[in-house]
């Protein structure tokens, strides 16, 4: 009895004076139940118990680079460059403007808490119209970042997943958002049924990570160099530009007022046309 009494005592001891660490499952934003950013652990540890072919120095090599202080605006440039090709000519943003200002926000707040053993978890949701614009369906996309070794990680699990109306109307009737989801959220092991749309990069600094179609890699010291850059050369070019604009309004005010021919307006604007 003496001895039980003690552990208890220790017990209550080390709760009050134990070192206090980042919940292993926080969320830090949320609009409904499927629509979330959320820290949680990546459960390394608990999969070396299980599965004998993950060596030491892979699970060492696992853990992030985290916590660690990432510029938003970085971040929201990352998200805005990755552009899915749906044919030869056309592409469309992987995310939503929306998303990537709620993504790109609490990822640069979760990193900077997120303990090496967790990464950021989220699904999204955004709506589109069918029927010629009758009905409104909502799609959810899932992933999960991390950082680790100088390179911000996002990793696709789910793209365009459609909601299941017919289900949430049987379960959840009154609309209270009751119906949560059992998303993928991507995972570092390859899966069967990975996300697979092709992708393209606006920056540089931005890959896959080799025999991945759903990790995005980026240097976002890399891409900021590269967005500088691409600043520096718009403000070159811009003065430029303005001259030429105006060049152009005063050759079009000449011909008006008759101050010039026809031909010589057509002989101007094709060197101006070259200047380009």
């Amino acid at each position: 009895m003496m001895k039980l009494t003690l552990k208890i005592q220790l017990a209550i001891i080390s709760i009050f004076f134990a070192t206090p660490s980042f919940s292993s499952n926080t969320i830090l934003w949320s609009e409904d139940e499927n629509t979330v950013i959320k820290i949680q652990d990546n459960n390394f540890e608990g999969k070396k118990s299980r599965k004998f072919d993950i060596t030491e120095s892979e699970l060492i090599a696992q853990k992030n680079s985290q916590p660690v202080v990432l510029n938003e605006r970085d971040v929201l440039k990352f998200l805005s460059s990755i552009k899915i090709v749906k044919n030869k000519n056309t592409t469309e943003p992987l995310f939503t403007e929306e998303q990537q200002s709620n993504l790109a926000k609490y990822l640069a707040i979760g990193l900077k808490k997120a303990s090496p053993q967790q990464d950021i978890l989220f699904s999204l949701a955004r709506e589109k119209r069918a029927l010629g614009g009758l009905k409104k369906q909502t799609y959810f996309i899932a992933g999960r970042a991390f950082f680790n070794d100088g390179l911000l990680n996002l990793i696709i699990g789910e793209y365009n997943r459609l909601a299941n109306s017919a289900y949430e109307m049987a379960y959840d009737p009154t609309n209270q958002g009751l119906v949560e989801y059992d998303f993928n959220y991507g995972d570092r092991a390859a899966s069967k049924f990975q996300f697979s749309e092709k992708l393209q990069f606006t920056f540089s600094g931005m890959s896959m990570k080799p025999d991945r179609t759903d990790w995005v890699t980026v240097n976002l010291e890399e891409l900021q160099k590269t967005i500088s850059s691409t600043e520096n050369l718009k403000e070159a070019l811009k003065p430029n530009e303005d001259t030429l604009i105006k060049r152009f309004k005063t050759l079009e005010k000449l011909k008006k007022e008759g101050l010039i021919t026809q031909e010589e307006y057509e002989q101007k604007r094709k060197v101006l046309l070259e200047n380009l």
